[in-house]
């Protein structure tokens, strides 16, 4: 019984015939792998060739000769040509010059992606096109949530550490592992000379030294190596697998439920109700930020912040007592502890609005999370985590009105976000089939069955319903009642559309950025942001400008410099203040006049508000006219 219930007895084709014999099914099932694998063996074309040499960025893939892309990109009317025809000569012939090795391919890459999510099991998100990690994330803590209550079955977890996961691949094994999934012989033998080839050399004060070939692993940074590496996981995901389905002993069969979760040096399996691995990091050593100047810092922010695994929800204790509660950013000095320069919340707004366009962590982490939330709600089954969520959280419920008690923390956070998408959603209806009528925010009212609460016993249509119960011949058909509530009901109801109901978000397509826009604190827009967003503006510059308007300039009469008298050291006359050192101070005005008279330009100089405002009606984008 177990092996029969394990057989395709019939399937589905492309057109939507259902083939029940088995000489079609196997027939179907060899067709469909053929033109899947064959795709990646089709001849590339110039067009293809230029797109992967332009998606790499500027700086990025240098030869031992020093020319990076950025110089293949300048110099393509001239070597375009010549390049396309040694590319071509290699998908061709499977020959590749060890020279021309050493810079990364990104065309096998490329035609890799189109079918690892059709090889690789759904329990694997990592460097799966079209997948999340994050998935994986919220599911670990679906499974590991109760895991300590007494009473339950036994459970077991599994966590593998892999040391040097990339540089230990050996390449016998991947040649059989792309053997077993199917690829033909040439892409093979493309991704063998691209992977047995390369030779390295070691980076010495700056220079190279040695010129020598590898005898296993994958190269870091190859935009390759993700996905080869994916598909050897896949074989231990498969081994994992069959234990358990073959050990009729085991506690597990029968009711195994398997994540990998694989980031970079940690791989961890788990199985149904497993026992909790916490994840340690530390992102930063102490210390090293102290030496960072300011522009630098705004930097760090803008870059680290998205590196940070804000995916999964971030603690206070974690981040902001980094970066936000003790104000390490802007403070008078190189040590943690003084007066802040500038409030954070000044800081994090974006450039039009004052600040430094540094994402605001806390409005970050719940427009990252409400990715996973928006999944939920458009019933996303290609997610393992949405599937787990409808099969466990939502049997028969909503996500709309389901209790926030139960489940795992984050699944508890996702629910509070609720409120705040709502009024950002359109239900479009159509059929009635996937809305239900009495959980669904469908109506302007919200769910009904917060507002309508005797709307079950007064229309006799169960708490199960679809909105299709009301609906006939694409009208609304409601039953006779004279209950208030349910006239006001009526009265509101949406306009019914053609087709199938779907779930849009106003304004355009969901997105990071516009939820971030919905949790964020606005700000007006200020006038002379554009004197700092020039595309030929020196970022230190920029920065000292924009400390500069905002009066944050570290002069004498600011607290955490008033233990050094306040007298202005240029001139040692007067109190050192911001429009003392601009405008009053003679060693300044001396400067000043000398300027003007060396470029022959000349602005008012009267009070920094006037002259900013000045400067800001006059900026092209380039210049001052």
């Amino acid at each position: 019984m177990r092996r029969a219930s394990k057989r395709v007895f019939q399937i589905l084709n492309e057109d939507g015939h259902t083939l029940t014999t088995e000489d079609d099914v196997v027939n179907e099932f060899v067709s469909f792998y053929q033109r899947l694998l064959g795709a990646l063996v089709q001849s590339v074309t110039r067009e293809e060739i230029k797109d992967a040499f332009f998606d790499i960025a500027e700086d990025k893939a240098p030869g031992p000769d020093g020319y990076s892309s950025g110089f293949y990109k300048a110099a393509w009317p001239v070597i375009g040509e010549e390049v396309v025809k040694a590319i071509v000569e290699f998908f061709i012939t499977g020959q590749l010059l060890r020279q021309v090795n050493t810079t990364i391919l990104a065309l096998i890459p490329k035609r890799l992606r189109i079918v690892l999510d059709k090889l690789i099991s759904p329990s694997q998100n990592a460097f799966v096109p079209g997948r999340s990690i994050g998935d994986n994330i919220h599911l670990a803590q679906e499974l590991f949530t109760g895991y300590n209550r007494q009473g339950l079955p036994k459970r077991y977890a599994l966590k593998d550490d892999l040391r040097k996961a990339y540089d230990t691949v050996e390449w016998d094994f991947l040649s059989a592992v792309l053997q077993l999934f199917g690829f033909t012989g040439t892409f093979i033998g493309w991704i063998e000379v691209c992977v047995t080839t390369p030779m390295f050399s070691v980076c010495i004060n700056g220079n190279p030294h040695g010129f020598f070939k590898g005898s296993r692993g994958l190269r870091q940074r190859d935009p390759m190596s993700p996905f080869l590496f994916v598909l050897i996981m896949e074989v231990l995901q498969l081994m994992l697998q069959q234990l358990i389905d073959q050990n009729e002993d085991s506690p597990f069969t029968g009711v195994a439920r398997s994540l990998v979760y694989f980031n970079f040096a940690l791989l961890m399996t788990s199985f149904y109700s497993v026992k909790p691995t916490w994840l340690r990091f530390r992102c930063f050593d102490k210390g090293w930020t102290n030496s960072l100047n300011y522009p630098a810092y705004t930097l760090i922010h803008k870059r680290v912040i998205l590196f940070y695994p804000v995916h999964h929800r971030i603690s206070r204790s974690t981040y902001l007592q980094h970066f936000s509660s003790r104000r390490v950013t802007f403070h008078s000095g190189n040590s943690a502890v003084g007066y802040p320069k500038v409030a954070w919340s000044v800081v994090c707004r974006p450039i039009e609005e004052g600040g430094q366009g540094i994402w605001d962590i806390l409005a970050l982490n719940k427009a990252l999370m409400s990715r996973h939330l928006w999944n939920v709600i458009q019933n996303n089954q290609s997610s393992i985590w949405v599937k787990w969520i409808t099969h466990t959280r939502l049997r028969h419920k909503s996500v709309w009105t389901v209790d926030v008690k139960g489940g795992s923390w984050s699944w508890r956070k996702l629910l509070r976000l609720r409120s705040a998408l709502l009024p950002h959603i359109e239900f479009k209806i159509g059929d009635g089939q996937s809305f239900s009528l009495w959980h669904d925010p469908w109506h302007s009212l919200g769910p009904l069955i917060t507002r309508f609460l005797r709307g079950r016993g007064r229309t006799n249509i169960p708490e199960a319903a679809k909105l299709s119960a009301v609906l006939v011949d694409g009208d609304w058909s409601w039953p006779l009642i004279t209950d208030m509530e349910c006239i006001e009901i009526i009265h509101l109801l949406p306009t019914i559309h053609n087709g199938t109901d779907s779930i849009l978000w106003r304004g355009g397509t969901f997105s990071t950025k516009a939820v971030y826009d919905i949790f964020r604190v606005p700000g007006p827009q200020v006038g002379w942001y554009s004197l700092l967003v020039s595309p030929c503006k020196i970022p230190r510059y920029s920065f000292v400008l924009w400390m500069a308007i905002l009066d944050k300039l570290s002069t004498m009469d600011k607290p955490w410099l008033s233990h050094l008298g306040g007298v202005c050291v240029l001139c040692c006359r007067e109190m050192e203040t911001h429009e003392h050192l601009f405008f009053r101070c003679s060693f300044s005005r001396q400067c000043i006049r000398v300027l003007k008279e060396t470029v022959r330009f000349s602005w008012p100089n009267r009070a920094w508000g006037l002259d900013i405002t000045w400067a800001s009606r006059r900026w092209n984008g380039r210049h001052i006219e």
